[in-house]
């Protein structure tokens, strides 16, 4: 997996220990009596996650491996408090989930903009001024929480582009989505999800996922595209793009199909959509489509053809609306 994109990562987070209460005593001039003004030490500060849907993987976060919140300061004297530690804030996508060591899942982290408590700060010990002498001085703060986590991303999108190198997926998205993307005609082009907004009309828009080519074994598939099968997750509509120009599409399908089996099951119960690029060039399709199976809905598509662009744009607005 290329180390421009990460959607998973181990990092340590420990929240801030709580500052000690300070013992300390002041003479009154007119009094011979000693009073207590030892002032209370400060929490700890809390590590808080923050989702922010403009990230669009875990890189921010893979150069700093070890995420400390402040400690609370001491306790003074003259009734003074110490000061709170300051809170850490960690910002993730949006679909990150956070989980212990043992695969406990700690936090989910769906919205934007939204603070959510990982770990609280210790509590700042207390200071003589502040004793009851009904109960035992907590002079010590307490430790702050720490733990070694897992961070696993997950990208939100509706629709996602399956296939083979070479077989139009980049072609694809970016005349659905009108972005740029890097096209070129040789494998592994697209070594990356790619994601795009669609525009369907004024009020509707949905997001599409462009995963890496997979690529042929000897009985199944193999490569960057399978790495990242995970990110079908919320796919509503999973488009299967195959090119005429590939010497046996019927078998490119049954490897895609296999690698879905392989991976999770349940992936062969989402909607489907086979799509055949470049018919442009194609005299005869019904030679191909008859060997499909009649349950998924097949394509023929020439990128050429703005009306069958527009037309698959219709298709896919129709399942997921």
């Amino acid at each position: 997996m290329s180390s421009n994109f990460l959607d998973y990562l181990k990092i340590f987070c420990k929240s801030g220990n709580g500052g000690a209460g300070k013992i300390h005593f002041f003479k009154n001039r007119r009094s011979k009596r000693s009073f207590s003004d030892g002032g209370n030490g400060g929490n700890g500060g809390n590590i808080i996650i923050k989702g922010n849907k403009r990230l669009k993987s875990l890189n921010t976060l893979k150069h700093k491996k070890h995420n400390l919140a402040e400690n609370g300061e001491i306790g003074g004297s003259n009734c003074k408090n110490g000061s709170n530690g300051k809170d850490l804030l960690i910002e993730v996508p949006l679909g990150t989930t956070i989980k212990d060591i043992n695969n406990n899942i700690l936090l989910k982290i769906h919205k934007h903009n939204k603070n959510k408590l990982l770990f609280k700060g210790g509590k700042g010990g207390k200071g003589n001024y502040d004793y009851n002498f009904r109960s035992k001085l907590d002079l010590k703060g307490s430790p702050g929480k720490s733990k070694w986590l897992i961070l696993e991303f997950i990208i939100y999108a509706d629709v996602g582009i399956i296939g083979f190198p070479n077989s139009g997926k980049s072609t694809l998205i970016s005349k659905l989505a009108a972005i740029n993307t890097d096209i070129k005609d040789y494998s592994f082009t697209t070594t990356l999800p790619n994601i795009g907004i669609v525009k369907y009309n004024k009020w509707y828009t949905f997001l599409i996922l462009e995963f890496p080519g997979i690529v042929k074994g000897s009985n199944k598939g193999k490569g960057l595209g399978i790495n990242f099968l995970k990110h079908t997750k919320y796919n509503k509509v999973i488009i299967i793009i195959l090119s005429v120009e590939s010497k046996n599409i019927l078998q490119e399908y049954n490897i895609i199909l296999e690698e879905f089996k392989t991976y999770d099951n349940s992936l062969l119960l989402k909607q489907k959509i086979i799509l055949i690029s470049k018919s442009d060039i194609l005299s005869f399709k019904k030679i191909i489509l008859h060997k499909f199976p009649t349950q998924e809905k097949t394509f023929f598509l020439s990128f050429l053809n703005p009306k069958e662009i527009k037309n698959i744009t219709n298709v896919l607005y129709n399942h997921l609306k």
